[in-house]
């Protein structure tokens, strides 16, 4: 989880020493802060010029910097799946649904980048980042 040093100090500030379940309970707490940055943080990977928009040139280079080369038809149609307004790009609005929609839906780790790679079930993973393990072997 990552943790800004400072953020650090500030909460253990004046402790000699913490129990274990207090520790647990305080990073709990932490790691439910940074949903809203990690969102953001996502968005700025795919949002590689910083217009506010992720379009399929987007979509691709930052899919083929993670490993998965994609062809120009599945960015196009990665896009269009969340794309409400039909302007052909993703506003952060529209890719905040998708992101809602696809942590909700997965309990478990990210889809795995590498096409073929099996999940904690033994199971087939999707490579396709845009849909949760389920929905793909539907």
């Amino acid at each position: 989880m990552p943790i800004k040093d400072n953020r650090l100090r500030e909460i253990f500030q004046n402790r000699d020493s913490i129990h274990f379940d207090e520790f647990c309970r305080i990073m709990q707490e932490v790691g439910q802060q940074p949903a809203d940055a990690y969102f953001k943080e996502t968005f700025r990977a795919f949002d590689r010029n910083s217009d506010g928009y992720i379009t399929v040139k987007e979509i691709k280079k930052t899919m083929k910097n993670l490993g998965e080369s994609l062809t120009d038809k599945q960015a196009k149609d990665m896009l269009k799946a969340a794309d409400t307004d039909g302007d052909g790009r993703l506003s952060e609005t529209e890719f905040r649904s998708l992101f809602d929609y696809i942590t909700q839906q997965v309990s478990s780790p990210p889809v795995s980048p590498l096409p073929g790679a099996l999940n904690s079930d033994g199971q087939k993973r999707t490579s396709n980042p845009w849909k949760t393990t389920t929905e793909s072997q539907t």
